[in-house]
C-alpha cells in the first residue's frame, strides 16, 4: 500500500512482532556485500525498519517508524495501536546505538 496517510505498521525486533506509528518514514535498502550496518528491526514484509551504521567516529541510526509516538499522535491521526502505546522499542534502539558508540 502506498499512501502518505499516517498508519500503524507491524515491525519485528528480537523475534517479536509489534506495531508502531508510521508517518512518511524512509525505506532503507542495504548493499548486503558492502554495508557494515546492523539491522535492528524489520517491517512485517522483511525490509529494514531500523538500522545502525558506523559514521565517522560514531554511529548513526535510521528509523522508519516513530518509536517516540505517544498517545497524542495516535489520537490526532484517529489510529489505535493494537499493542498499546509503548516506548521500549525506542529505548532499545537508543541503547543499541549507545553500546556501539562505547565499543
Amino acid at each position: 500500500m502506498r499512501t502518505a496517510a499516517d498508519t500503524v505498521v507491524p515491525v519485528r525486533r528480537r523475534g517479536r512482532r509489534r506495531h508502531m506509528y508510521f508517518q512518511d518514514g524512509p525505506y532503507v535498502r542495504l548493499d548486503e556485500e558492502a554495508a557494515s550496518a546492523t539491522v535492528i528491526a524489520t517491517y512485517g514484509n522483511a525490509p529494514p525498519a531500523a538500522v545502525l551504521a558506523p559514521y565517522g567516529e560514531g554511529r548513526v541510526a535510521v528509523v522508519g517508524p516513530h518509536p517516540e509516538a505517544d498517545a497524542g499522535w495516535y489520537a490526532d491521526a484517529g489510529l489505535t495501536n493494537p499493542d498499546g502505546v509503548r516506548f521500549d522499542l525506542g529505548h532499545d534502539l537508543v541503547e543499541a546505538a549507545m553500546a556501539g558508540a562505547r565499543s
